[in-house]
């Protein structure tokens, strides 16, 4: 068993009303999981998290927050050792506004910026802008609509973009785009004549390959609410392999049923099974749904069953390959499952003193749940959140797509690390 990092965030609305967030980790050993808060506090109500791997394939921990407009402060913590100088090292991107992702393709970072649609090129080892950017063109943004940059997944070196567009007023979408990046690292960031597909469902929120296959979930427009889904959600699929990504077969592989009444948020994949997040929210503004696993998207286990309604704004549902784990944000709770059995769940961190919080704090909502890293392979986590929460920022958002590195702990290093997860 590997020990695992994470990293997620955490916020509340004081008398005021003015938010109040936090960042913290997790550490999973495989046979214990345990919340570290107070990584970073004093941040504002919509406080962010990505992890990534640097240069040097240090693991580093993201944290930074959001206002309407503003390049806001990001602190760059050392995962493993982030009290240790010079961590946490603080940078601004000027050219993101809105940290949607963050993701590392060969020696470079790219992040995405939701409210401009923009993906921005990052030095892993200064964590300064390259001045390489890449802002989506009104020639692949439908009349009427504002672009949003939504989701970015790093395939075998290659990267891939997801975009959302939605008029000012959120009530109305176009399709989803799927654009593939031609990168030439330090230099330039384009988008071929073929390199993108306008044909996805609306108000796209997570993608995760299988094969050649890249499997997209959408609620399809304006989500539904009192019970009843937008019945245009889909989870879809297609071949990313294609050189002309332009003209390929977009497939619908699931939507709304009458067993399954539920809109498509989140998909991961073990192998060839998947782990799929389905709900809708009911007239209290709770998600009803339920966690799944297929091999063939015809049968299904239900891992988890939430039908009857569960409080909470964060939903993530991902399977990290480190220790065999399925991470499921469930709306104020982190529930972790083996993947070889998944009757009951082997941790659940919740908001509650010694847990995801400490002992007098108020905070009593997550915000963001983001996979760092082990000393193992590179994996993806992906969420969403409802735009009943997001409306304090006005802003639509999901959860982080990150990838992680190889630290090399030192005996010490190690040593501390027991002792502090285990106090």
């Amino acid at each position: 068993m590997a020990n695992t990092f994470l990293a997620y965030s955490v916020y509340y609305y004081d008398a005021s009303n003015i938010g109040r967030g936090m960042a913290g980790r997790i550490l999973d050993t495989g046979s214990a999981v345990a919340a570290s808060p107070n990584l970073k506090t004093g941040l504002n109500g919509d406080p962010k998290v990505e992890g990534f791997a640097d240069s040097t394939n240090v693991l580093r921990i993201a944290v930074t927050d959001y206002v309407n407009g503003v390049s806001r402060p990001v602190s760059i913590y050392n995962a493993v050792s982030p009290t240790v100088a010079p961590s946490p090292a603080t940078v601004t991107w000027s050219n993101v506004k809105n940290l949607g992702d963050l993701v590392k393709v060969g020696s470079y970072l790219y992040a995405i910026d939701y409210d401009n649609a923009r993906v921005v090129e990052i030095n892993a080892t200064t964590f300064a802008q390259t001045g390489v950017s890449y802002t989506l063109p009104a020639s692949l943004t439908p009349s009427g609509f504002v672009a949003h940059g939504q989701s970015l997944i790093n395939i075998g070196g290659t990267l891939f973009g997801l975009f959302t567009f939605a008029n000012s007023g959120w009530t109305t979408y176009a399709n989803s785009l799927l654009v593939r990046f031609t990168i030439t690292g330090g230099s330039a960031i384009s988008v071929g004549a073929t390199d993108y597909n306008a044909n996805l469902a609306k108000n796209a929120f997570a993608f995760a390959n299988s094969g050649n296959d890249l499997y997209v979930t959408a609620v399809g427009g304006v989500q539904g609410s009192s019970g009843t889904p937008n019945a245009a959600s889909r989870l879809q699929k297609i071949n990313y392999t294609l050189a002309n990504l332009t003209t390929a077969t977009v497939t619908d592989v699931l939507s709304p049923s009458a067993t399954y009444p539920y809109e498509f948020r989140d998909i991961s994949f073990k192998g060839t099974t998947a782990y799929i997040l389905m709900g809708t929210y009911n007239s209290s503004w709770q998600l009803a749904g339920k966690l799944v696993s297929t091999t063939n998207f015809t049968t299904f286990t239900t891992i988890n069953d939430f039908s009857a309604g569960a409080p909470g704004y964060f939903w993530a549902a991902q399977y990290t390959a480190d220790n065999d784990r399925i991470w499921f944000a469930r709306g104020k709770q982190i529930l972790v499952y083996a993947a070889t059995s998944t009757t009951t769940p082997v941790s659940t961190l919740s908001l509650t003193a010694g847990s995801l919080i400490s002992t007098g704090q108020l905070y009593d909502n997550l915000n963001d749940l983001t996979y760092v890293g082990a000393l193992g392979t590179r994996t993806t986590l992906r969420g969403y959140r409802s735009p009943i929460q997001v409306s304090q920022s006005a802003k639509a958002v999901r959860a982080r797509t990150i990838t992680a590195g190889r630290p090399e702990l030192t005996e010490e290093e190690q040593r501390q690390l027991d002792e502090e997860f285990s106090a």
